[in-house]
């Protein structure tokens, strides 16, 4: 922008953000992004974010976290939710959920919302829910670990008879790719039948159990791939990733995790489910520390709004990639093309967009 005395310093955008009502400015996202796309029946990823370099050492703060919510299929960023003082994602959901439309869509979150508070709020909201579950919540991990186990075991034993008896409401779902550096490897079981799991679970009509393993490539001094296979991985680890001892049970390169859902799904559906919540992480947050450095900015006071701010700058460069994918280049080159031409930013601001599902 036209700046005659020169771009302003950090600390006086600092300050002027900081000036800024920042509730006010995350409800005009939320209407912008409501005018343009709308929010009811899509599949809404939300997880937290935070601003690492924007935390008040002296004072010994805690980093400042910023919880996010998109739209996992176009990627747009629907609203922005601060995480204040002592609270934690788990009590901010909720207030999250309130701000945004969710009725018919699917929510998706990490761990860290698999409580029966988030369920409620979802499911009050009229939305639905796939939610991972792991060790942070005891009881419902090991009720599921111990259901699929009991299966898993009734299936090698009867295959026949298991059949008969759970053939409707049990299926499984594997997938094999390499990713970046490594290879990784999951399997999905599933167990839909709502009468009996809403006995004990209200709102859950389907559960799964998923194993993930990842294992980093290896190349010999010809440059020759010699990563081991699956069952040879579990069996004897490998050079960058020794085998675990059985009393430290499974680490980050293979672990198992439940899965519940508030609508019937099949092994597969929850598997799409599952990789497309980490949009989030590949697509938004992932983009705003490489490209709008934000894990570096030093901004404190205003640091809410400036992330904001952010968000709007990234929704236009997913505007005008959704507008034409074919002809546009990187993200450092749209941005380029917007800065040279603010008309071309400004009229993704107006124009409504067709959806994606």
């Amino acid at each position: 922008m036209p700046f005659p005395n020169g771009v302003p310093s950090v600390s006086t955008m600092s300050r002027v953000l900081a000036a800024v009502d920042e509730e006010m400015v995350s409800l005009a996202l939320i209407n912008w992004i409501g005018e343009i796309l709308n929010p009811r029946g899509i599949h809404i990823a939300i997880d937290g974010k935070g601003l690492r370099a924007a935390a008040r050492k002296v004072r010994e703060e805690k980093t400042p976290y910023i919880l996010n919510a998109i739209d996992a299929a176009s990627g747009l960023v629907i609203g922005q939710l601060v995480i204040h003082g002592k609270a934690n994602e788990m009590t901010a959901i909720p207030e999250l959920l309130e701000l945004l439309e969710i009725e018919g869509s699917t929510i998706t979150i990490d761990a860290i919302g698999a409580t029966e508070n988030i369920m409620n709020a979802i499911h009050d909201n009229g939305g639905e829910f796939v939610l991972q579950v792991k060790k942070n919540c005891p009881e419902l991990y090991a009720e599921l670990m111990r259901l699929f186990e009991g299966l898993s075991e009734d299936r090698e034993n009867n295959p026949e008879e298991f059949q008969d008896k759970y053939g409707s409401h049990y299926s499984e779902a594997k997938t094999e790719e390499k990713n970046r550096e490594r290879y990784e490897y999951r399997t999905v079981q599933s167990y839909s039948d709502p009468g009996g799991i809403q006995e004990r679970r209200p709102y859950i009509a389907s559960v799964g159990r998923a194993k993930q393993v990842r294992i980093m490539q290896i190349q010999d001094d010809r440059g020759n791939d010699i990563t081991p296979c699956l069952v040879g991985f579990l069996e004897e680890g490998s050079k960058k990733q020794p085998k675990r001892a059985a009393e430290e049970g499974m680490g980050n390169d293979a672990e198992w995790f439940g899965l519940a859902a508030s609508k019937v799904l099949n092994a597969e559906e929850m598997l799409k489910y599952k990789r497309k919540h980490w949009a989030i992480e590949n697509r938004l947050h992932y983009v705003l520390d490489e490209t709008f450095g934000e894990d570096k900015s030093t901004i404190k006071l205003g640091k809410n709004t400036m992330s904001l701010l952010r968000k709007c700058a990234y929704n236009i460069v997913r505007l005008l990639q959704m507008e034409n994918p074919e002809g546009q280049g990187g993200i450092p080159d749209i941005i380029d093309n917007v800065c040279d031409n603010l008309k071309i930013g400004l009229q993704m601001i107006f124009s409504p967009i067709p959806s994606r599902y």
